[in-house]
């Protein structure tokens, strides 16, 4: 009985969502009427628009864009993901830019580890490989709201007559394409929007990356705006990961090459960290690796019950949660292959899985179900409300899991504290301003 009522609440939490996307279209034609060929007057740009209906587009653009990243994260290699391309994603992958959003990740990522690698210097401690292979859910959270942002703001840049609430709805209607976000916008066709977008891509994407935080907007402008249509046209990349789906080892080492005409980074002083900040840094990626252990031996301790299943080396995406009243648990997501077909040969399924840590410190597995992102996914209250971006079954019961309004959850980008990938991957030569915050702190 209490399964189907919780199937029914939500069912109803989704209806009153997909109401508020209603309120928006109406929002948005009212809006319409009143565009000018100027931008909106600060303080008065939504009023169309109530809150509500803007936190419910963003929090729907934020699953849509989250899914992306998975699709994304389970085409590439799991080898080189755990190694070198966790960095490029999570950093500079960013799903805007001229191509399809999953596309664009894909492509950002590998420019961004390629063009910009992480040096380990010899006094450096190297985190194992395989702890590498846990992608924090802080991280993807993050580059998500900022793939966000940035995509608003370049909107905003193109079409300056659209307040953020039209911005938001072009985008929700759009899939969170740019380019198709500016036919819309503009009430051209795609084709034309695409072409909009190649006379305006240099600035819009510079805009995007800075909004963003890129490490580099500039790079990242010309390779957006140049260097990847350029080269999609004469190798035709798009077609080769549309044809191909998961990418191999040798497939990313032959797009990084065609991607990556860009300079090297003017040479830069280098940086003296105190040996407070080396410590504190050395602590965290510790704490990491640890956590890392802990969740990799739930994932393969939950598996144990699908004997077909084989843990993907390339993706555990966790978090640890803590409800009053209740005993610390995990939600995991994580990819794994069936043992039978290999990783090249046929896609990964993508799991979810609640696990409570019982007093004793042992784990206990509560559930662990397989799921298909086109179907309907449910959501966790106590994920949403710390900004956890882990995607749950519809159709079962789990911890933390209570029907909530959209009102009770922010879906703003401010994230105040540093995240375990700003420690694992940090670099001096490059993350300047994090070391100046360390320094500071």
């Amino acid at each position: 009985m209490a399964g189907r009522r919780n199937r029914h609440r939500r069912r109803q939490a989704k209806a009153q969502e997909d109401s508020h996307a209603k309120t928006a279209s109406a929002s948005s034609s009212r809006a319409s009427t009143s565009r000018t060929a100027h931008p909106q007057p600060e303080g008065e740009e939504d009023e169309a628009w109530a809150q509500s209906d803007m936190r419910a587009m963003r929090r729907r653009l934020l699953d849509i864009i989250h899914r992306y990243y998975l699709d994304a994260i389970a085409r590439l290699p799991p080898t080189e993901l755990s190694t070198t391309l966790a960095r490029g994603l999570l950093v500079g992958g960013h799903c805007f830019g001229p191509l399809h959003p999953v596309h664009n990740i894909i492509f950002n990522s590998l420019l961004y580890a390629a063009a910009f690698p992480l040096i380990n210097t010899v006094d450096e401690e190297v985190v194992e490989e395989e702890v590498h292979a846990l992608l924090s859910t802080d991280g993807i959270v993050r580059i998500c709201h900022r793939s966000l942002d940035g995509l608003v703001a370049s909107l905003r840049h193109c079409c300056p007559s659209l307040s953020t609430g039209d911005a938001l709805w072009n985008l929700f209607s759009a899939g969170a394409d740019f380019a198709a976000a500016i036919s819309l916008a503009n009430g051209t066709s795609k084709s034309s929007g695409l072409r909009f977008m190649a006379s305006h891509g240099l600035a819009a994407f510079h805009l995007a990356a800075k909004t963003a935080r890129h490490p580099n907007p500039t790079a990242f402008a010309q390779f957006a705006s140049s260097v990847l249509p350029a080269v999609n046209s004469k190798h035709n990349i798009v077609q080769l990961v549309l044809m191909k789906h998961w990418l191999s080892t040798e497939d990313t080492h032959d797009l990084s090459n065609l991607l990556v005409p860009l300079p090297d980074d003017p040479p830069q002083s280098t940086l003296i960290l105190s040996p407070q900040v080396l410590d504190h840094i050395a602590s965290q990626k510790k704490q990491f690796e640890d956590t890392g252990k802990q969740v990799l031996n739930v994932v393969n301790m939950a598996l144990q019950g699908h004997c077909t299943i084989r843990r993907a080396a390339d993706a555990s995406f966790c978090v640890l949660l803590k409800e009053e009243g209740l005993n610390d648990f995990y939600h995991i997501n994580f990819l794994a292959y069936h043992k039978a077909s290999g990783s090249a040969a046929c896609a990964p399924v993508l799991f979810f899985t609640e696990a409570v840590i019982l007093a004793s410190a042992e784990i206990d597995i509560h559930l662990c179900v397989p799921f298909d992102l086109v179907t309907d996914i449910g959501c966790c209250f106590a994920c949403e409300r710390n900004k956890k971006k882990v995607v749950h079954p519809f159709y079962d019961e789990y911890l933390g899991g209570r029907e909530f309004q959209v009102d009770e959850v922010d879906y703003g980008s401010n994230f105040p504290d540093p995240f375990d990938v700003d420690y694992i991957f940090f670099y001096a030569v490059r993350d300047r301003t994090f070391a100046s915050y360390l320094g500071d702190c």
